[in-house]
C-alpha cells in the first residue's frame, strides 16, 4: 500500500506561516533538535534486546526499579517511532521496530483482534496501550514509506473495536462497561491518524464516527485532564486531515477552558510536558485556522511552562545535580542518563513516561514554530 502523507504534512505546517511572528522561540530549531535526539536517544540506550525499555530510574537507588506499566511502554515505543519519522534518522530504525515487536509478543486476544497485556491475562489487557502501539506502527510504517506490519494494524484496531462502547467511549479493561478517558483519548488519536495514513478503511471511519459522536460533546461539558492532551492532539490531527470546522470548534472551546482552570501548574516543580502536549497541538492548529488570539494565549503559556520543563532534561556528561536550594545529587551514572527527563524538579526519579512526553512536545513546539522545514542536526 502506498503511504499517504499529505494530512499530516499539513499538520506539520501549522505553525509555518504566523507563529513563528507572534514572540521569539524558546529554542531555535538546533537546539530543540538537539535535546529531542538526546531524549531519543536515552529511550534507545534504555530498550532491551526484546523491545522493553527500563521502566524508572531511582536515583536514591542509583538503579532501575522493576516497576512497570504496559501503556506507557507503549506510549514510549510510540513517541520513538514518531521521531524516527520526523527525523529520518536511519540509525533509529533498528530500536523503533525492536518496540514493535515487544507489543506484539505482549498482546493477547481480545474478541476478533488484540490488545497489549501488562501480564498476558485478559485482565491485564490495556485497551490505551494497543492504541498507542498501533500509533507506533503507523509512524513506523510512514518513515519507511511502505507498509511494515499491517497485520498487526488490523489486529490492534480490532482489539480497540472490542473495547468500544456504545456510547463510543473506549474501555480500558476487557469486560468493563465504562470508558476510560485516557484509553478513548489515546484511541481517538491512534484512529485521526490511521484515517489519514489510508482514507479509504472502512472500519477506521465506522469507529471515528461512533467515537466522535460521543465523546467531543461529553469532554466539552465535562472536561477531564486525563483525556486532554490525548484529545486536543487528536482534534488537531482530524483538523489537518479534514479540514472540518468542527474540529477548530472543539479545540477553541476545549483549549480555552483547559488553561483558564484545568491545566496543571509548574510551581510544584512537576513535570507538566503531558499537558504541554496537547496545548501546543492546540496553539498551532488554532494559529493555522484562524483563531489567533486564543492561538496567542496558549502560546504564552508555552512559553512560560517549556523552560521549565527543559530543565528537568539531563544534560552533559556532569555527575552531579541540583535539586533544590543547597540540595543536590552525585553519582557517576548520570551520565548514562544523558537526554532523560526527570518526573519533577524535587524528584529524584526518571520515569520512561516523563521522557516520553517531553520528547513529544519537544517534536510538536519544533513544528510549531519551524513547520516543514527539514531535520538539520
Amino acid at each position: 500500500m502506498a503511504i499517504r502523507r499529505a494530512g499530516f504534512a499539513l499538520l506539520l505546517t501549522l505553525g509555518l506561516c504566523t507563529a513563528a511572528q507572534a514572540s521569539e522561540p524558546t529554542l531555535g530549531q538546533a537546539e530543540l533538535e538537539r535535546r529531542a535526539e538526546a531524549a531519543a536517544r536515552y529511550l534507545v540506550a534504555t530498550e532491551t534486546a526484546e523491545g522493553r525499555f527500563f521502566y524508572e530510574f531511582d536515583f536514591l537507588r542509583s538503579h532501575f526499579t522493576p516497576d512497570d506499566n504496559i501503556v506507557r511502554q507503549a506510549g514510549a515505543g510510540f513517541v520513538l517511532n514518531q521521531f524516527y519519522f520526523l527525523s529520518g534518522k536511519p540509525g533509529f530504525a533498528e530500536p523503533s521496530a525492536r518496540s514493535i515487536a515487544y507489543y506484539e509478543a505482549q498482546s493477547i486476544a481480545v474478541g476478533a483482534g488484540l490488545l497489549l497485556s501488562e501480564d498476558e491475562t485478559l485482565a491485564g489487557g490495556r485497551a490505551g496501550a494497543a492504541a498507542l502501539a498501533l500509533l507506533a506502527e503507523l509512524f513506523h510504517s510512514r518513515a519507511i514509506g511502505s507498509d511494515f506490519r499491517p497485520d498487526l494494524r488490523q489486529a490492534w484496531l480490532r482489539g480497540l473495536a472490542a473495547q468500544q462502547l456504545p456510547d463510543g467511549g473506549i474501555a480500558q479493561v476487557p469486560g468493563e462497561a465504562t470508558a476510560d478517558s485516557y484509553a478513548t483519548g489515546e484511541t481517538w488519536l491512534a484512529l485521526a491518524h490511521y484515517i489519514d495514513l489510508a482514507p479509504d478503511a472502512a472500519e477506521v471511519a465506522a469507529m471515528l464516527e461512533r467515537l466522535e459522536a460521543g465523546v467531543m460533546a461529553k469532554y466539552l461539558a465535562v472536561p477531564d485532564r486525563m483525556f486532554a492532551h490525548w484529545g486536543m492532539m487528536a482534534a488537531a490531527q482530524r483538523l489537518a486531515t479534514t479540514g472540518e470546522d468542527r474540529y477548530r470548534d472543539f479545540l477553541e472551546r476545549f483549549a480555552a477552558n483547559y488553561v483558564e482552570a484545568l491545566m496543571p501548574s509548574t510551581d510544584s516543580g512537576s513535570n507538566t510536558c503531558a499537558a504541554l502536549e496537547g496545548v501546543i497541538a492546540a496553539a498551532a492548529a488554532l494559529e493555522r485556522h484562524g483563531v489567533p488570539d486564543l492561538a496567542a494565549t496558549l502560546r504564552g503559556r508555552i512559553d512560560t511552562d517549556l523552560p521549565h520543563n527543559l530543565g528537568l532534561q539531563l544534560t552533559g556528561d556532569s555527575t552531579r545535580l541540583e535539586f533544590g536550594p543547597g540540595q543536590y545529587y552525585e553519582d557517576p551514572k548520570l551520565k548514562t542518563l544523558t537526554g532523560a527527563f526527570r518526573n519533577g524538579a524535587y524528584v529524584l526519579r526518571s520515569r520512561v513516561d516523563s521522557t516520553q512526553h517531553c520528547l513529544s512536545a519537544l517534536l510538536l513546539y519544533r513544528q510549531f514554530i519551524e513547520g516543514a522545514a527539514g531535520w538539520k542536526m
